[in-house]
């Protein structure tokens, strides 16, 4: 069951319980699937009008998983939205607050992010093994929530966690929407690791224009 928090109070300690502000969840995800992909795709587009003038992408280890069966399922699904940053606040929270829902209600995570181009090059050039120069100025990126908690038995997997780290500017722009400039050094890192590692080798899918003609 999706809801709007009201509080914490009463919710059963033996069961699965997460919240990303104001959106809270307590039937817990599996690992994602190419079907549960695509009727989220169907569903949040169909509800938005095709997310026009929006780009949206596949990226990580999900989207490696359906190019590469043999790789390790993940347990989430990363999707960047891209967007002009003068796109209007309020129209862009809505969006990821269904995909949100949307996600939860059919079973699937997503790690998902509104992102500017520059910012999904900079991420395309990573996921390629290459860390771009850039200024931390530049990169920019909208999330719809600021606190993550995940609870099982009552206890907090991730207690109070942020979604960004300390050393980049995050402002809260409008009623429930984060703008977040500049990039975590340990997340570069992170996706450097992954490639050398093989578990990345640069694909992303185009989500408005991808057939889904995948073997998993």
């Amino acid at each position: 069951m999706i809801k709007i928090k009201e509080s914490e109070a009463g919710q059963p300690h033996s069961t699965f319980y997460a919240s990303w502000d104001d959106i809270t969840t307590t039937k817990a995800w599996d690992r994602p699937s190419l079907d549960n992909l695509i009727k989220w795709r169907d569903t949040l587009f169909n509800l938005h009008n095709g997310l026009e003038g929006i780009d949206v992408f596949l990226v990580g280890g999900f989207a490696e998983y359906l190019y590469n069966p043999s790789n390790m399922k993940t347990w989430d699904a990363d999707i960047c939205f891209v967007i002009d940053e003068s796109i209007d606040y309020t129209h862009i929270k809505s969006i990821l607050d269904d995909s949100l829902r949307i996600g939860l209600d059919i079973g699937i995570f997503l790690d998902q992010k509104a992102v500017t181009p520059i910012v999904y090059n900079f991420f395309k050039s990573l996921y390629s093994g290459v860390v771009p120069e850039y200024s931390n100025d530049e990169l920019i990126y909208f999330k719809n929530y600021k606190i993550f908690d995940k609870k099982w038995h009552g206890v907090s997997v991730f207690p109070n966690q942020r979604i960004y780290p300390t050393n980049v500017e995050f402002v809260n722009v409008s009623e429930g929407l984060y703008k977040v400039t500049g990039i975590n050094k340990n997340l570069i890192d992170k996706v450097i690791r992954k490639f050398n590692t093989g578990i990345y080798t640069g694909r992303s899918i185009n989500l408005k224009d991808t057939d889904f003609n995948f073997t998993t």
